[in-house]
């Protein structure tokens, strides 16, 4: 069984840098992680393998999973984390669906959103601006880092 190692995914501007591990008993797979960003944990959550910065660097989007215990009708949120002033909101959430941030463009994240079993699909877009419940980031104890990491 081939073991799967850390993501890095650094911003534009190479100031912030997010460490996504493979979820604990999931080596092998490539759709649950935990997360890290500059060293801060995001204890007890668990994420996708795909996340995008802004151009900006200021933003990163990804998805966090609600419930895993299904892989057919996964409870899911799109998350925003803003690195600069240290707080995060949650885009949308999706139950029994799926959704996956797909890039920034100007002031907007845009993202792919899948529901009722893959009958209904959109790319939705959204504007940072206009999004509300916006909360710190959790005061965790750090991610594990290398020595030398961003």
């Amino acid at each position: 069984m081939n073991s799967v190692t850390d993501k890095r995914i650094v911003s534009p501007d190479r100031r912030y840098e997010v460490r996504l591990t493979p979820a604990a008993g999931l080596a092998w797979d490539q759709s649950h992680a935990t997360l890290a960003l500059q060293g801060l944990a995001f204890s007890g959550r668990v994420f996708g393998w795909n996340g995008v910065w802004s151009p900006c660097s200021r933003y990163f989007a990804i998805t966090e999973w609600l419930r895993i215990d299904t892989a057919h009708c996964p409870d899911m949120q799109l998350v925003i984390i803003d690195a600069q002033d240290g707080r995060e909101c949650v885009v949308e959430q999706v139950a029994c669906g799926f959704v996956e941030p797909m890039y920034f463009h100007d002031d907007a994240v845009r993202y792919n959103k899948i529901v009722k079993g893959m009958e209904e699909r959109a790319v939705v877009h959204c504007r940072i601006v206009e999004l509300d419940g916006w909360r710190a980031l959790p005061a965790a104890s750090p991610a594990r880092s290398d020595p030398g990491s961003v």
